[in-house]
């Protein structure tokens, strides 16, 4: 080699200088703060302008955004409930003139929506099955059998059955409830008749108190609907006026509230920036007396399909002297932009070390490695103390993100180029559905914490057996639980796998059962279906809300074969398991299985043989 070089020496290759970041980081702060200075003066009005702006709109954004935020966290359950019944009466699971499943049924529903004051069922011969949250917190049922002399009932009757979807109502005021409310009507459907209409009962005195509750402490919400009608607002259920089923809401001028007596809707004096939710927002300024006020509202037609109108107000003087604070902090600029070039070395290292703390635990976390990636702690740097808390946010949602989206989805949608895997195909796949026996007598022991504890160790029993088979949990359905193997990666022995899983699940309730023996408890008994078909996995839903899931006859055949359990069930095993044949002939000579026999299950034309695990 030297030989062959000899009298030629090769030139170096130079490398490109590097300078360690604390060092860059000093240079930049001293530079921008000697020209800092130089410039403050010029700038130190436009900066005051533009903070002031942006301080107003991030009032305004932030007020507006909470409001909305918070009417649709009082609105939407009552939307989720009534579409839930429809849609669960149409599966015919209750029987429309079973009162006493009805009211079940309403029970708890209402129990699970502390928002919604009543939620009634109205048969198309106006008879209604209705539960109610009293005042002292208890939940009563009524059967009301003159529905046709209410005309409260009748107009909810018609408006949910034109509408045929989930669809609010107006507001009327129900004497037995001594307040204004609004209903979400749903018609329920089934083979294409109409069965009856379900309503939720929203409190608009209560939704006002919730509104208060999120605002700012020196801002006051309101709502307002078509005319100028008051839908929220802190003085709306006081005694200063008299509701009634012909007067169901004041007028903005007429709840003694003289700020808002003065509000024009008509007029804008100014529109302000766009703010979170798409739309511009308005202001108005009014005097009372010496005091000035500015109000700013904006309109959100979208929110129940009506006009509606959502603002605070608050005194101008509060903003004025954030804006007289902001000043003083400007002429102060100029020794706090001094200080900096002193301690630009200081803050270059300081600012350097947790940067460097920051790119470590990225590269874990991207690697889904959430042990090696540790949460970070706070800096007094803004930038990177912003950082580190986005950071320590994506952590935590990361985690929780893989809680709620399958294990085996996870790789994938952290991986670029995931859609090719995720897009919906045809694939072969077994599908489990489970089932607890008695489910309803269970839930009507047990208080709403009790039985949520209940549900929530039942599913872990269940789910550990899952995902230790490589299975996919797609969703609790319930007391019921969907999982699927052979997606989205391919699975040869997804049939083995299911039946593996069914064997453990099996095996460990009957273990626990034999716990609960020994504390007097009764036994926990499921029952699971198993079949194994093609099916079309994927991304299915709207561009908004997607799910990887199975779609197809697969899909509904194993929930089927659940069902069927109850043909075969002897009272005596913890876990019924039918298996089809589709399945039965994926698996090895290891499984015992048992002849059931064929049959045609519910909603299907053809025979299907089905068989048990011995």
């Amino acid at each position: 080699m030297i030989a062959a070089t000899a009298g030629v020496m090769p030139s170096p290759t130079k490398e490109k200088s590097r300078y360690p970041i604390w060092l860059v980081l000093a240079a930049t702060f001293g530079g921008l703060a000697a020209l800092a200075i130089a410039l403050v003066a010029i700038v130190i009005n436009i900066i005051a302008v533009r903070n002031t702006t942006d301080l107003l709109n991030t009032f305004a954004d932030r007020e507006i955004t909470n409001l909305e935020q918070a009417l649709e966290t009082e609105l939407d359950p009552a939307l989720e409930q009534v579409r839930f019944l429809s849609g669960y009466l149409a599966s015919g699971k209750v029987e429309v003139s079973d009162d006493a499943r009805l009211g079940d049924l309403l029970m708890g529903s209402l129990a699970a929506s502390p928002q919604l004051s009543a939620v009634s069922f109205i048969r198309n011969d106006l008879t209604v099955v209705i539960a109610t949250r009293q005042l002292d917190g208890k939940l009563y049922v009524n059967l009301v059998t003159d529905g046709l002399r209410n005309a409260h009932f009748r107009r909810a009757y018609r408006t949910g059955v034109d509408a045929r979807e989930p669809v609010w109502d107006v507001p009327i005021f129900l004497k037995d409830l001594d307040r204004p409310v609004m209903s979400a009507l749903a018609p329920s459907y089934r083979r294409g008749e109409v069965q009856g209409v379900f309503a939720a009962v929203v409190s608009l005195p209560d939704i006002s108190a919730q509104l208060n509750v999120r605002s700012g402490p020196n801002a006051t919400p309101f709502v307002l609907g078509a005319d100028g009608y008051v839908f929220a607002h802190h003085n709306l259920f006081s005694d200063d006026f008299h509701l009634s089923a012909e007067r169901p809401l004041p007028r903005f001028d007429e709840i003694n509230d003289p700020v808002l007596a003065q509000f024009d809707p008509r007029l804008a004096q100014r529109e302000m920036p766009q703010g979170a939710g798409g739309m511009p927002f308005q202001q108005q300024e009014v005097n009372v007396g010496n005091a000035h006020y500015l109000l700013i509202y904006k309109d959100v037609p979208d929110l129940l399909k009506q006009p509606l109108t959502v603002g605070v107000y608050l005194r101008s003087s509060i903003v004025d002297s954030v804006f007289e604070a902001l000043w003083q902090t400007l002429y102060g600029a100029g020794l706090v932009i001094v200080i900096a070039v002193v301690l630009s070395l200081v803050l270059g290292r300081r600012i350097g070390q947790p940067m460097r703390a920051l790119a470590d635990a990225t590269r874990h976390l991207a690697a889904l490695d959430f042990a090696g990636a540790p949460l970070l702690s706070g800096s007094r740097f803004e930038e990177i103390d912003v950082a580190n808390r986005a950071y320590n946010m994506m952590h935590t949602g990361l985690g929780w993100f893989s809680t709620y989206v399958p294990g085996s989805l996870v790789p994938h949608l952290m991986r670029p180029g995931s859609n090719d895997i995720l897009a919906s195909r045809e694939v072969e796949v077994t599908v489990l559905f489970t089932d607890i026996v008695g489910f309803s007598g269970i839930a009507q022991r047990l208080s709403p914490r009790r039985l949520a504890a209940f549900l929530n160790r039942h599913f872990t029993l269940l789910g550990q057996r899952i995902v230790a088979e490589g299975g996919s949990i797609d969703k609790y359905i319930g007391d019921s639980i969907m999982a699927f193997w052979g997606a989205p990666e391919e699975q040869a022995d997804h049939a083995i796998r299911a039946i593996h899983a069914a064997q453990a699940i099996a095996a460990r309730l009957e273990a626990d059962n034999a716990r609960r023996a020994r504390k007097g408890l009764a036994p926990v008994r499921i029952r699971i279906g198993i079949h194994s078909g093609r099916a079309i996995a994927g991304n299915i839903g709207a561009p908004g809300r997607i799910n990887y899931t199975l779609v197809g006859d697969t899909v509904n055949i194993a929930q089927r074969l659940e069902q069927y359990g109850k043909e075969i069930d002897d009272g005596k095993r913890s876990a019924i398991v039918s298996i089809s044949a589709d399945t039965a002939k994926l698996l090895t000579a290891e499984f015992k299985l048992v002849p059931k026999g064929s049959d045609v299950l519910t909603g299907r034309r053809e025979a299907t043989e089905i068989y048990s695990l011995a």
